[in-house]
């Protein structure tokens, strides 16, 4: 299972490329995952309408790991944990995470916060 965090999104689209093009055979073979944090995160940053009309519906499809109560709760105990360790991380990164642990997926990332989160499997690509 992969989880894409909105760097790799905003790259692709600065590149010119079409994110959902490149994930359309994740998706496929039921390998890709995401959640509202990178929903909000790569909506928000898109210009064209189009294109978020576009995400927008691919988002709609790909299985969404739900942002529940339990989830917050094991998100902020990780927070917490950091912060007393003197890495303090950006909350959205923090869910992300803590999104991605919880399914066993891998975070495909250029955002080196994530490094600091243990137990997490990173990839830089596909």
């Amino acid at each position: 299972m992969i989880l894409i965090d909105s760097t790799k999104y905003i790259t692709w689209m600065r590149q010119g490329r079409n994110p959902v093009a490149l994930l359309v055979p994740s998706l496929t073979t039921g390998e890709l995952l995401t959640c509202g944090i990178v929903r909000i995160e790569v909506l928000r940053g898109v210009i064209k309408p189009k294109a978020k009309a576009e995400l927008t519906r691919f988002f709609d499809i790909i299985p969404e790991i739900p942002l529940t109560s339990v989830l917050l709760r094991e998100a902020a105990e990780l927070a917490w944990t950091l912060d007393r360790q003197g890495q303090v991380l950006p909350l959205s990164d923090l869910i992300i995470a803590t999104c991605a642990k919880r399914a066993g997926a891998t975070v495909i990332t250029e955002d080196l916060h994530f490094r600091q989160i243990p137990g997490l499997k990173l990839r830089a690509d596909l």
